[in-house]
This record gives C-alpha cells, sequence and structure tokens, in this order.
C-alpha cells in the first residue's frame, strides 16, 4: 500500500484537490437551495425528470404526464447511469456520490494524457491541477448534465488512441471504438470522429499500405457501429428515421437562426426566439428525427438569406468557446446571483459600443462580481497562449499522430459547436480543456525560458 501511495501520489493529490473542490462547491449549493439534494444536482437539462420516468416504467421520455413521448434529442447512456444508481439505492445522494467521483478523477485522467503528450513536468502536472480546479468543471461534477460522463469517456478514448498509435493492436484499437461509442452514446457531438480517424489510420500508413490497414479501419468502424447500433435501431422504431438524434435541426432552428437574426436585425437572442421560435404556440418537442428534415430546411432556407450575420455568428461563436468563462452560472449555483446584463455577447458589444461594455464591467466590479472579468480575461490569456503554444509544438515537435489529433479534436468541438449560436457557453469546452492548458501551458513555459534566456545575455 505504502508503495502504492509512492508511485502514484501526484494522481492522488490531484484527485484529492478536485474532490475537494467540488464538495467545497456542492456545501454552498446544497446550502443555497435549502438542503434538497434533488434540487442541487438536478440542473435544467431534464435528466433527473427522465430518470424518474425511467425508474416508474415510463419507457425513455422526458414528459412530465402522459402520454410519455419518446424523447428524440438525448442518447440514452448517461441517463440509463443515473436511473439504475438512483433505482438501486433509492436516493439521488448516490448518484452525487458516484458523479462527483468520476469528475474527480476526470483530472487525473487528463494528466495521464498530457503526460503522454509532452515531457515537461509543468505541463502535464500543470494541467491536472487547473483540471481540477477549474470553475466549470467543478460545478458540472455536481450537476445531472452529461458533460462530466462524456469526458470521461472521451478521455478514455483518447487514452487508448495514443496507445493505438504505440502499438497498432487490434485490441487497444477495439477500446477506442468502445469508448468512443459509449461517448457518443453520452452525448452525440463525436459521432463523425470515427469516420475521420478512419481516414487518418490510412492516411499515416500511405506510404506501405496492406490489407491489414484497411482491416484496422474496418475494425474500429465496426465496433463503434454495433456499440451504436441498438440506439439507431431505436430510432428508427420510434421515429421512422436512422439518426442519433434530432439535436443537429433542433440547435439549427433554436439556437441558430435566432442569432443570425438577431445580428442583421439589430436586436437580441430573445426578441428573435420568441418572434421566430415560439410563434404561434409552438411547442419545442415538435422537433423529433421524424420532423428534422423539415426543421433543417426551413432554419437553412433563412439562414441562406443570413450569410454575412452567419459569418459573424461563427466568428462570435469560436471566440465565446475559447473565451467564455461561466463564472455567472457558476456563482448562481454557489448562491449569489448576479443580473446579467449582457443582451448580447461580450465581443459583438466591443466592436458596436466600447464605452457600453466598459461600463457593464464597472457594474461588474462594483457589484461585487469582479470574479467574473477576472476569469473572462484569464480565459482570453489561456485562449492566446494555447494557439502560441500549439504553433511552437508543431514548429518544433512536427504533427506528431496524438499531438495532432488533440489540436484537431480542440478544432472540431470549436467548428461543432458554431450551431448552437449565441446558446454557446463553458460547457461546450470541458471536454477539451485538457488540450487546451496543455498546450497553453507549453506555450508560457516556452515564453517563459525565451525570456528568461533574453535576460542573461
Amino acid at each position: 500500500m505504502r508503495n502504492f501511495f509512492l508511485k502514484y501520489r501526484l494522481e492522488i493529490i490531484v484527485f484529492a484537490i478536485a474532490l475537494a473542490a467540488r464538495l467545497l462547491f456542492f456545501s454552498a449549493s446544497f446550502e443555497a437551495h435549502g438542503h434538497n439534494i434533488v434540487e442541487t444536482i438536478k440542473g435544467d437539462d431534464g435528466y433527473y425528470e427522465a430518470s424518474q420516468n425511467f425508474i416508474h416504467g415510463h419507457g425513455f421520455s422526458y414528459s412530465s404526464a402522459p402520454p410519455y413521448a419518446p424523447n428524440p434529442l438525448r442518447p440514452p447512456v448517461w441517463l440509463f447511469i443515473i436511473a439504475a444508481i438512483a433505482g438501486i439505492f433509492k436516493s439521488y445522494w448516490a448518484v452525487f456520490i458516484f458523479e462527483v467521483l468520476i469528475g474527480s478523477f476526470i483530472p487525473v485522467l487528463g494528466m495521464i494524457i498530457v503526460r503522454k503528450l509532452f515531457a515537461q513536468k509543468a505541463v502535464w502536472l500543470g494541467t491536472g491541477v487547473l483540471l481540477a480546479l477549474e470553475p466549470y468543471c467543478v460545478m458540472l461534477s455536481t450537476l445531472l448534465y452529461s458533460e462530466t460522463m462524456f469526458t470521461f469517456f472521451f478521455l478514455l478514448f483518447f487514452l487508448f488512441l495514443i496507445k493505438y498509435f504505440e502499438d497498432k493492436s487490434y485490441r487497444s484499437l477495439a477500446w477506442v471504438s468502445v469508448f468512443m461509442g459509449l461517448a457518443t452514446l453520452v452525448k452525440p457531438t463525436i459521432q463523425y470522429i470515427p469516420i475521420v480517424l478512419a481516414l487518418f489510420i490510412i492516411f499515416e500508413a500511405r506510404k506501405s499500405l496492406s490489407k491489414k490497414t484497411f482491416a484496422h479501419a474496418l475494425v474500429m468502424l465496426g465496433v463503434f457501429g454495433a456499440i451504436i447500433a441498438p440506439w439507431i435501431v431505436r430510432n428508427y422504431v420510434e421515429f421512422g428515421k436512422i439518426g442519433m438524434s434530432a439535436q443537429p435541426a433542433f440547435n439549427l432552428y433554436i439556437y441558430l437562426v435566432p442569432t443570425v437574426l438577431s445580428i442583421d436585425n439589430h436586436t437580441n437572442f430573445k426578441t428573435e426566439l420568441d418572434s421566430f421560435v415560439y410563434k404561434k404556440g409552438f411547442d419545442v418537442s415538435d422537433i423529433t428525427l421524424a420532423t428534422s428534415d423539415r426543421y433543417s430546411s426551413e432554419a437553412m432556407a433563412i439562414i441562406r438569406e443570413h450569410k454575412l450575420a452567419l459569418a459573424k455568428s461563427v466568428a462570435t461563436t469560436i471566440v465565446t468557446f475559447f473565451t467564455h468563462d461561466g463564472m455567472l452560472t457558476f456563482l448562481a449555483y454557489a448562491g449569489k446571483t448576479i443580473v446579467n446584463t449582457l443582451d448580447k455577447p461580450a465581443l459583438t458589444i466591443l466592436i458596436e459600443s466600447p464605452a457600453k461594455l466598459f461600463s457593464i464591467i464597472g457594474a461588474y466590479v462594483r457589484s461585487g462580481a469582479a470574479i467574473i472579468v477576472i476569469m473572462r480575461l484569464v480565459w482570453i490569456m489561456v485562449t492566446i497562449s494555447f494557439f502560441a503554444g500549439a504553433a511552437a509544438y508543431i514548429r518544433r515537435e512536427g504533427w506528431r499522430p496524438a499531438a495532432s489529433a488533440a489540436l484537431f479534436l480542440v478544432i472540431y468541438f470549436a467548428l461543432t459547436t458554431s450551431i448552437n449560436g449565441l446558446g454557446v457557453n463553458a460547457r461546450f469546452r470541458v471536454p477539451v480543456d485538457a488540450f487546451i492548458f496543455s498546450f497553453a501551458l507549453y506555450g508560457l513555459l516556452l515564453a517563459r525560458h525565451t525570456i528568461l534566456g533574453k535576460l542573461k545575455r
């Protein structure tokens, strides 16, 4: 036992820091929610309500009353885990304990991955500590959102991907596919990654293509397909269409269209959401796989008429993806409610009226919410350092497979997030925080060495 603690002391320390941070936040949130465990952890994604339906035999439904319509948006794995734990232990305390332990292990997992990408201890240990303390990661570990479970499976997928790059074994490839499939069944964001990965496997072996190369690509796709197949079949039975989720159509119609309209009409997101989406008693539950083509077509017809606004939206979304601090939500769950006076993204207000933005910043500071401004500045610096670090890494180390895959996934998440328009916040970045932190720390480390080198001259 002593040897175990000596061997893994850094991992244990990072886990302990992460667990302490999460329990500290939970204690504040638990107090703010009247010591009610369900109100404290349920969030607003509907997983608590859906788990209750599942436990009481109403199927995979988010409906609050009969008829219990099948949910078309969210895949099943996280819901099944919640329902299984709550059903077995008859308490959502058990669900909280499970999730907070998983959330506390994620920084350790991230540190293990980054250690395989970077030799510098300051980079991989720093990444572990940052993941342990990052406020939004801390908060999500105490809520029934899908990000914690998704990030856990996603990082396991990437860990085995690194192992596959090292040993090119079928066993590693099978685990890559299993965890990629499980992650997709928590949140379908990465459902297109297997195709990209299959092409990458072939591309990497382009100078010595063989039957084994294509066999690896097919095995990876086959195992992944087998993992997600039951859910695809369920959707076909329920909605008459093959697909993972109606989420893309939902996001186009509910988020991206109001976003581009608000840009061109010089209004705000809520105004356009009310006038476009909630017109004539529209119910968002009408968007299912069966109706997704119709809603997507209607949304795309409008988006095509606002191409410049779309470009502005994508640019704003990508900036928001990297720099959103999430502190307003973090503080709200911790019991300190601060009025959000931003009716548009900070970047948009900065361009349109810098004086207004500085006035808002001043109001935040005077209200005791200076931490929001500070954390936004921190994330801006992290973003700058990430891109500088990525460029420096490529220049010094070249396009190594694992590091290239990490950078690709960051860009992939940033681009796929753009479909959410002004609905983007810090939670979309959480799965790739380990990669962002590691390259940012690498960039800072190189900058420090450069500065010290010049000072010694």
